[in-house]
């Protein structure tokens, strides 16, 4: 008797944990694949933005070279 009834209490237990787990896993890991997701979308966007900031800093260190050779071109002729 007292073995039926500890068998009993282990299929019970199982049959009630089991799904429990299951739901809740699931759940946390549809959250875990979105918020991955939504990181990897902050990620792409962090890298185009860095691009972008590389090419402005190019295009800007290009812009002060012209202007530093045009005022040397200014300076020479007032001279």
């Amino acid at each position: 008797m007292k073995r039926w009834i500890a068998v009993a209490a282990f299929i019970g237990l199982l049959v009630g944990l089991l799904p429990g787990y299951l739901w809740w896993g699931v759940r946390t890991q549809r959250q875990l694949n979105e918020v991955q997701g939504q990181v990897l979308a902050v990620q792409s966007d962090l890298k185009a933005a860095q691009d972008k900031a590389k090419a402005l800093e190019a295009e800007l260190r290009q812009e002060r070279d012209r202007r530093q050779r045009l005022e040397e071109i200014v300076t020479k002729g007032r001279k």
